[in-house]
């Protein structure tokens, strides 16, 4: 578990429940870790008590994410609405929640990706434009040049 729990905290409990059992007082692993010794002790009575799940109790997870589930629910309709940019998503989704934190463009876009959506982005160079033809007057032209007579010398 020391190794290879998914979140750092339980792996630094267990690893400070093992440096003790293998003998180091709670004062180096304090030092170890530059934390107090008060935590140390909750997590040994966790495991005296509890065992196992003494020590994966406690779990407080970090800071809220900027983008709730209703804001990328909101991303998702937009962007199956009609093919925008990452940028125009992300002001549109401002609109709808005005009230939120700010959020960058990259957590929007795992966002997005998260929920299915391949998002690519929108090609405006490729939009249909018209060619340019020659008018019919520049094809007039020319053909009366065609015609002039040529002066000899």
């Amino acid at each position: 578990m020391s190794k290879h729990h998914p979140f750092p905290d339980f792996r630094r409990r267990a690893l400070a429940l093992l440096a003790l059992n293998d003998g180091v007082t709670v004062v180096q692993i304090t030092l170890m870790f530059r934390m107090s010794d008060q935590p140390i002790y909750n997590w040994t009575k966790g495991w005296r008590t509890k065992g196992l799940a003494g020590i994966l109790t406690g779990h407080k997870g970090g800071r809220p994410p900027k983008l709730t589930a209703d804001m990328l629910d909101a991303a998702a309709d937009i962007a199956r609405a009609e093919p925008l940019t990452l940028a125009k998503i992300a002001a549109r989704v401002r609109d709808l929640y005005p009230d939120a934190p700010s959020f960058s463009l990259d957590r929007l876009s795992a966002g997005l990706r998260a929920r299915k959506l391949s998002f690519k982005r929108t090609r405006l160079s490729l939009e249909k434009k018209e060619t340019k033809s020659p008018s019919k007057k520049q094809k007039a032209a020319w053909r009366d040049i065609e015609r002039w007579p040529r002066q000899e010398k």
